[in-house]
């Protein structure tokens, strides 16, 4: 079964990219999107305080870095083209796993740019807020979220591309930084791009 649906994509992409090959897109104007996909994340972990201080633990013993598994939740960019070949944006975007039944976010909140250095493959990267924890919408009100900023940075293609729209698949790193930690969170993210 699960080849009858991997077959079926790659024919409704192909036919896509087929069907385009005259369309070309036009970067101009407003634009965004809005994807969702897989992600990864390292987690920082820490487990036995070191010595205390009156602000806290100054140092932890036994710190790893777990790679979590999860979801790259609904994201989504608004902006405007510049030039034909570059935009900027703002953009939500971020990753997750879950744990005990508690979704652990990381997400970015920031400005991008976008370059276009043809129709199929595009860049993009920028720096925003960041916030890391359980989310508050599936934690019954409980949850604690820490603050902090973040790097964006993608790197994507257009698949299926019409005149005023993509179906662009892209890579995407949002490094974290906290107070005492660092977060980083990688996507595969297939996305809905307007022109």
């Amino acid at each position: 079964m699960k080849g009858w649906f991997l077959g079926g994509a790659v024919v409704l992409v192909s036919l896509g990219v087929a069907g385009s090959a005259g369309a070309k897109p036009r970067h101009d104007g407003f634009t965004g999107d809005l994807g969702l996909g897989i992600s990864l994340m390292l987690v920082p972990r820490h487990s036995v305080c070191r010595s205390s201080t009156p602000d806290g633990c100054a140092g932890f013993e036994g710190d790893r870095t777990d790679t979590e598994l999860g979801l790259a939740p609904l994201s989504l960019s608004l902006g405007a083209f510049v030039s034909p070949k570059v935009a900027i944006l703002a953009r939500a975007a971020g990753a997750s796993y879950f744990d005990r039944g508690d979704q652990i976010v990381h997400n970015f909140y920031g400005a991008i740019v976008e370059v276009w250095p043809n129709d199929y493959v595009y860049v993009s990267g920028g720096v925003g807020f960041a916030l890391f924890g359980e989310n508050p919408f599936l934690s019954g009100g409980n949850a604690y979220l820490e603050g902090g900023w973040a790097l964006d940075v993608r790197a994507g293609v257009a698949l299926a591309q019409g005149t005023n729209h993509d179906f662009t698949l892209s890579i995407e790193a949002i490094p974290g930084f906290y107070e005492d930690e660092t977060v980083v969170g990688f996507g595969l993210v297939g996305a809905w791009k307007w022109y």
